[in-house]
């Protein structure tokens, strides 16, 4: 079993039906999408993610943190080659709940949600998590500008509920994971883009930190980056995710998913590992 566990859907730039043939020609069985959070966005500078990449290799986070702040030089809008886009307070989780009635067999959901934009956040949550396929939630303190301190309501109620929960960390405030842990031992922490902006500061957790996973998606990281990750982690704490359809693609424009797959069967690992890497280790955190 092959499961994409963070992919994005945005029908404007891949339908359903190409996914599901996609999906088939590189043998992926079930992708865990997340609701849109902006319009579609330009391909990134290849220059600029690697810059990026090892600025956090080599600790230089304020560097990078300071990119980003000029990405975001008012609330909720992004600016990227020259235009701007909306950064969605509220991304609507009723496309990929339809979505997932349509392949419940193919598709699951994460619940996107932001508790700096929805006082009743918890009630939000009460609302869609009976929806079928919807299996945990989401959260983007990153660009959504939150201190983690403020998602803590809702995690209490994910811990309850066994919810796991997928977190694009931020910086400073945006990104105490390691308070989130402690405070939540039972709330299963998913670190997305193999721990960024952290790296090998949240890879140096793991042993203090058994409820926190890393997931394996997007152009932020690259086949180095996902080796070394595995290794500080763990097989049994990092999952297989794409980010698509941003980053890698085909000739077309499409994404191409083989890229990131291709990183994981290469990896040395026991076919064993592998697998777990792939799509058991998922199946189990989200099991209840």
């Amino acid at each position: 079993m092959i499961i994409d566990c963070h992919a994005h859907f945005e029908p404007r730039m891949l339908t359903a039906d190409r996914i599901l043939a996609k999906m088939d020609a590189v043998g992926v069985d079930r992708i865990v999408f997340i609701p849109a959070m902006q319009d579609p966005l330009p391909h990134t500078p290849e220059l600029l993610l690697t810059a990026v990449r090892g600025l956090l290799s080599v600790g230089a986070a304020p560097i990078v943190e300071a990119i980003h702040r000029h990405t975001i030089r008012e609330p909720g809008k992004l600016k990227l080659s020259g235009e701007t886009f909306e950064i969605y307070a509220r991304p609507d989780n009723s496309a990929v709940a339809s979505l997932v009635a349509q392949h419940p067999d193919r598709f699951s959901a994460w619940i996107f949600l932001n508790p700096a934009a929805d006082p009743n956040v918890v009630e939000t949550l009460e609302r869609w998590r009976h929806e079928p396929g919807m299996i945990g939630v989401k959260l983007h303190p990153h660009w959504h500008d939150y201190p983690t301190a403020q998602a803590e309501p809702l995690l209490a109620r994910c811990e309850e509920l066994g919810l796991p929960v997928l977190i694009h960390f931020g910086f400073g405030v945006r990104g105490d994971f390691v308070g989130l842990c402690s405070r939540f031992p039972k709330l299963r922490i998913i670190s997305a883009h193999a721990g960024f902006p952290f790296f090998r500061k949240l890879w140096d957790h793991a042993e203090t930190c058994p409820n926190l996973y890393v997931d394996l998606s997007s152009p932020y990281l690259s086949e180095r980056l996902v080796r070394a990750a595995v290794k500080r982690m763990g097989a049994d704490r990092c999952l297989y995710g794409t980010d698509a359809p941003y980053g890698f693609h085909e000739e077309d424009g499409s994404y191409d998913y083989r890229e990131i797959l291709g990183w994981v069967e290469r990896l040395p690992v026991s076919s064993t590992e592998r697998e777990r890497i792939l799509g058991q280790t998922f199946e189990r955190i989200t099991s209840r």
